[in-house]
């Protein structure tokens, strides 16, 4: 045999994998369904997956139809919805089983047998069970309960077609496991491999340690809101959070009292949030569940992708969302108080149903360039880690920086074709004198052209010799967008 070809050149198949796309836009629900198990946050892709989750009379479904639905003219759908459990009181452990949706009254008859088991950290294996003489899923829920006692509650859901063992204890002292595998307890799919669900008992929620947890499960969302009316201590709290967040997150209140179109109401729900907290990130909408997943939605459904693609909350329209504002009084306070709303709009024989006006608290102020920046800063990230872990040189020299400015560039191309930078926008002095000042030459010419300057600071040899992050800055001149236009008409005689 020939001396292989590898001992003078040798061939190392790889591959240079794409960065992909490093952040989904998608909305995160906090729900006080007792269907949503403490700790998990589930996603769905579909309005009708959460109606086969939480039921078609759910605020939850009817909430994604409008999240789903975004606006009209979209160019993209949104990826995910996701939910989480926020317990408003102390709840109990509960294991759910498996769909019995196809599941006959005489098939479930033909079930007998033991449960085993663990309820608040004690192993209890039932009497025998016989469902034999069950007149119904109800009456075979009594049965089953009888025959574990007293420490659980067993229910039958008729909505979702699933048993509910729920502990008769709450707290974080509440607890349950799945049953045991054996014949009873697959026949009543009460096992995991049957599509039972567990969910353990908590006390009352607190703000900062369920999105602790949130975010140990799941970060690839960016808006969040709640399926149930919040107190104003709540919503400051959830706004408190958000404003933490270095503008990563933003809080989407929604508020149908009569306060929020009362013009400068202390008592309007999001008047601290504004007013005395000054807080960012923060996108107060006045209406109910279905408004706030829309204005969600709205966000999901940016595509990035698509040239001049950015458009702003403001004047976006939907079907089947129900305005809330009429009339120019209500207009004029629900914007002066800070919300966001979806309005109803007539003149001459011209009606159109719109949003208005796309605001968000804080430094961003619109709701659009505020996702812009989430989008731009999360893809910025991801392709800087991809540049090291490239196993080549980066040396603290002129080298070393253009490379770095180089795996941004098509990052902040792509921002600039969407519309998150615009060439040519004015600048006022105290913005030009700040970015002068870091970069000790004027790049006003470069910031008009280009809309962007990237600017990496000097490299020094302490820095070298540790090894230290050096500061790059990215600025960009966002152009805004035209929300509204005032004609002069006059006729000339």
């Amino acid at each position: 045999m020939a001396i292989s070809l590898s001992k003078i050149a040798q061939m190392l198949p790889g591959v240079l994998k794409a960065t992909g796309t490093a952040i989904d836009l998608n909305g995160l629900f906090l729900t006080d369904s007792a269907y949503a198990p403490v700790g998990a946050v589930p996603s769905f892709s579909s309005a009708d997956e959460v109606k086969a989750y939480f039921g078609s009379a759910s605020i939850e479904y009817t909430a994604a139809v409008l999240y789903f639905a975004a606006f009209n003219g979209k160019t993209q759908m949104p990826g995910k919805l996701y939910f989480s459990r926020f317990n408003t009181a102390a709840v109990a452990a509960f294991l759910r089983s498996g769909s019995h949706a196809t599941t006959t009254l005489a098939q479930l008859k033909l079930l007998s047998g033991t449960l085993t088991l663990t309820v608040d950290g004690t192993e209890e294996t039932s009497a025998a069970i016989n469902l034999s003489g069950a007149t119904s899923f109800d009456n075979a829920a009594e049965l089953i309960e009888t025959g574990i006692g007293s420490s659980v509650v067993v229910t039958w859901d008729s909505v979702l077609k699933k048993f509910i063992i729920t502990s008769a204890t709450t707290g974080s002292e509440s607890s349950i496991t799945f049953a045991d595998d054996g014949t009873l307890a697959a026949g009543l799919k009460l096992t995991e491999a049957t599509g039972a669900v567990i969910s353990q008992g908590a006390a009352l929620a607190v703000v900062d340690d369920i999105f602790t947890a949130i975010l140990a499960k799941e970060q690839d969302w960016v808006t969040f809101s709640t399926t149930f009316a919040v107190t104003k201590d709540q919503a400051n709290a959830f706004a408190l959070w958000a404003n933490s967040q270095n503008h990563r997150f933003a809080y989407v209140p929604w508020d149908a009292s009569g306060t929020a179109i009362v013009a400068g109401s202390s008592n309007a729900l999001v008047y601290d949030i504004i007013n005395t907290y000054a807080y960012n990130d923060t996108c107060p909408v006045y209406g109910y569940p279905n408004h706030a997943a829309n204005a969600m939605g709205f966000v999901a459904a940016l595509n990035f992708t698509q040239a001049n693609g950015r458009c702003s909350l403001n004047g976006r329209q939907v079907s089947g969302l129900l305005p809330m504002i009429s009339n120019d009084t209500d207009y004029e306070a629900a914007k002066a108080n800070g919300y966001n709303f979806y309005g109803n709009y007539a003149s001459n024989a011209v009606e159109t149903n719109q949003w208005a006006p796309g605001s968000i608290t804080g430094d961003y102020a619109w709701l659009d360039a505020w996702a812009g920046q989430v989008w731009v800063n999360a893809q910025l990230q991801a392709a800087l880690v991809a540049l090291f872990q490239q196993a080549s040189n980066l040396p603290y020299a002129a080298a070393g920086k253009a490379r770095i400015e180089s795996c941004m560039k098509p990052t902040i191309e792509q921002f600039r074709a969407w519309g998150g930078m615009t060439a040519g926008t004015d600048l006022d002095q105290s913005q030009i004198d700040q970015i002068n000042a870091i970069t000790g030459v004027d790049v006003t010419d470069s910031l008009l052209a280009e809309g962007y300057y990237i600017y990496i600071g000097p490299f020094t040899p302490a820095m070298r010799a540790s090894r230290t992050k050096p500061s790059v800055y990215f600025w960009y001149t966002d152009g805004g967008i035209i929300q509204g236009i005032t004609v002069n008409s006059t006729e000339v005689q």
